[in-house]
């Protein structure tokens, strides 16, 4: 048998095309060629970026980082809160509250273009009938009307869409929770028409609801609210002279003004970086600075004793027909001012219903030739000086005198003698002469400036005037005679309110004071004497002549008095009438002669006698029915005192009649 081989075994190995291994492998090189070239254009790219940030490192100047730094970088201020003002008690007479602004974006609520809002036709339409529906109740205004407001506001003349109009201003925090819970019943009512949409296996339901969700969800997109402040004036025109008024920004008149470095504070800022578009894309925290709230400040005027003052005054201008009046309330030993009214009142948060002249505190605005009120003053002096004594005697030379000038003085009554308490009593112009001359122009003028006129008084108050008192280089022999009754020269009734106190606390010259205390930090308060020091006094007087002084002008108020008809039921009281001419024009002190028929008519008071608690002022300026001090001024000033002391519940006195020194007081101007 012969041995068979295997048959040779050849596998068959698939054929390699020549051309397609070339593309293969160009397409290797390719790839590899092109991976170098973005490896070699990334390194340089880097390097010359790193290049430039080298060349930038060297050139680039500070102003160049800064304005770069500008762009990405906005400071925004963050004002602060401004102090309140607030009476003796707490009662606030002037705070900041927050404010709530409604403003509309007309441009995306109308989108004319169809640009800018979400929705789109029909739904578009839709909202803004439920925006305006919805705004109508708040804003008190036909939907008709505010949707006719919106769409002449969508758009510039020129066809750009305007992004913004106010829709109410300063609204309060009730407006605001309104507009908050209606918003948040559409959403909610947008959450629930989209739960049925998903929900339902209707494609019509799915899709009224899906519709209804998104309108609902949208209405109120195009409207939003800026906060603000506004200063408000809870008490009205109670005190209203003298708080002023401000605004937005600053304090603009009386104490708003005069303390508005205090009342402001200083304004926070906090720093936003922006992208390109100024987006704000994160609060710089490192650099958040912020504000330092104004401080609270706390007035020495009394509520109640304002009111007082008030309502007398109203009462005693609208009885005499007068064109105004101002009233003022003071404790004669520390000089706190309790109370302080001008008429016309001044109605802070109603500037437009407030006539112009009530924006003056007259009080320390106004100064005015006082009249028979100056007397006190001059015969004090001469008291204090032993020039004369109250039992001395002088001749009233029966109403009509010729001064050593010649000129002529004439007093209402036609007295012969009279004692220097007399003179006061029945305010004699003719004895005052004669005591100014014996006294001599320079102790007259001495007694005139130690009382304090011709100085600011220091109060706190703005538009505290010195007055009018002409140097002793000018006086002659008329200004002598003049001033010895009140005329020629000019004092403010806080001057004459001030000098009168000197008489009830022993003869002190005080400093009226304004304000009581001050915040000095948040939650604490400290006096307003720490801040300023102890207030100025000074004795000027002897207690003995100030217990002389208050005993004759107990009588002012008694039977033979110029102002007997208002002597006080409740207690003792002494006093000084005045009514003074009014110069003619505007030629003031040195004008050129007086108005027949224009007074200022006032009166000065303290009370009790023996332990004096408080000292007043009256003043009507041009009354009509009536013109004497003692008839027109006098009654509303023991009104106010009478009310005040009852407040501070000082018991009243037993009053006694005072019995009449003989001679008959008929037809008394001063």
């Amino acid at each position: 048998m012969m041995e068979r081989k295997p048959p040779d075994f050849h596998p068959v190995l698939p054929r390699v095309n020549a051309g397609t291994d070339r593309n293969s492998m160009d397409g290797i090189k390719r790839t590899q060629w092109l991976a170098s070239v973005m490896l070699i254009a990334t390194a340089g790219a880097l390097v010359g970026l790193l290049g430039r940030v080298a060349w930038l490192e060297k050139h680039v100047t500070d102003d160049y980082r800064d304005r770069i730094a500008r762009q990405n970088t906005a400071e925004i201020p963050i004002m602060p809160d401004r102090g309140a003002i607030l009476y003796a008690d707490g009662t606030p007479a002037a705070l900041s509250v927050r404010m709530y602004n409604l403003f509309a974006d007309p441009g995306y609520i109308v989108d004319p273009a169809g640009k800018l809002n979400a929705l789109k036709d029909e739904d578009l339409s839709k909202a803004k009938d439920r925006l305006v529906e919805a705004l109508s109740p708040l804003v008190k205004k036909p939907a008709d009307e505010l949707l006719f407001e919106i769409e002449k506001n969508a758009t510039f003349s020129d066809g750009r869409p305007r992004r913004f109009m106010w829709l109410a201003k300063e609204v309060d925090e009730d407006f605001y929770n309104r507009f908050q819970a209606l918003k948040e019943k559409m959403h909610e009512e947008s959450r629930e028409a989209e739960k049925l949409s998903n929900k339902s296996k209707d494609p019509l339901v799915r899709a009224e609801q899906g519709q209804k969700a998104s309108i609902l969800f949208h209405t109120l997109d195009g409207v939003g609210f800026v906060k603000s402040m506004k200063r408000v004036y809870p008490l009205g025109e109670l005190g209203g002279n003298v708080i002023g008024f401000a605004n937005n920004y600053e304090g603009v008149d009386g104490l708003e003004h005069q303390l508005d470095f205090m009342l402001r504070g200083i304004p926070g800022s906090m720093y936003v970086t922006k992208d390109a578009a100024r987006h704000t894309l994160l609060i710089q925290d490192q650099r958040y600075n912020a504000p330092d709230d104004g401080r609270d400040v706390w007035l020495t005027m009394n509520t109640v004793m304002q009111g007082i003052a008030q309502e007398e005054l109203k009462r005693a201008v609208d009885e005499k027909g007068a064109e105004g009046g101002t009233a003022a309330v003071m404790d004669p030993y520390t000089g706190r001012i309790l109370a302080m009214a001008n008429y016309p009142f001044l109605d802070p948060s109603d500037l437009k219903g407030s006539p112009e002249e009530s924006h003056r505190n007259k009080a320390v605005t106004d100064p005015f030739e006082p009249g028979s009120i100056f007397k006190p003053f001059i015969m004090s002096w001469a008291l204090e000086k032993h020039v004369v004594k109250p039992t001395d005697v002088f001749f009233g030379y029966n109403g009509v005198f010729h001064d050593r000038t010649g000129r002529t003085v004439r007093d209402d009554a036609g007295y012969g003698a009279l004692t220097v308490h007399d003179i006061l009593v029945k305010s004699s112009n003719i004895g005052m002469t004669q005591i100014g001359w014996k006294m001599g122009a320079s102790m007259v003028h001495e007694a005139v400036v130690t009382f304090g006129f011709g100085s600011r008084t220091g109060v706190e108050l703005p538009g505290d005037q010195k007055g009018i008192v002409p140097p002793l280089s000018k006086w002659n022999a008329g200004q002598l005679t003049s001033t010895s009754f009140g005329y020629g020269v000019a004092a403010t009734p806080l001057q004459l309110l001030r000098g009168f106190a000197t008489f009830a606390n022993g003869g002190y010259l005080v400093t009226p004071r304004v304000i009581n205390a001050l915040e000095e930090t948040s939650g604490k308060t400290i006096p307003w004497t720490d801040v300023t020091g102890a207030p100025l006094q000074r004795q000027i007087l002897s207690g003995q002549t100030c217990a002389t002084m208050r005993g004759i002008m107990v009588d002012v108020l008694g039977p033979q008095g110029t102002a007997r008809g208002a002597k006080s039921k409740l207690y003792q009281m002494y006093g000084k009438t005045g009514t003074a001419h009014i110069a003619a024009g505007s030629g003031g002190v040195h004008g050129h002669g007086y108005a027949a028929s224009d007074y200022n008519s006032s009166f000065l008071c303290g009370a009790p006698v023996d332990h004096p608690r408080l000292v007043l002022i009256v003043t009507l300026h041009k009354p009509r029915h009536g013109y004497f001090g003692g008839t027109v001024s006098a009654p509303a000033a023991v009104a106010i005192m009478e009310r005040c002391l009852m407040y501070l519940q000082v018991p009243p006195d037993a009053v006694p009649e005072t019995v009449a020194t003989g001679g008959a007081a008929h037809g008394i101007r001063h």
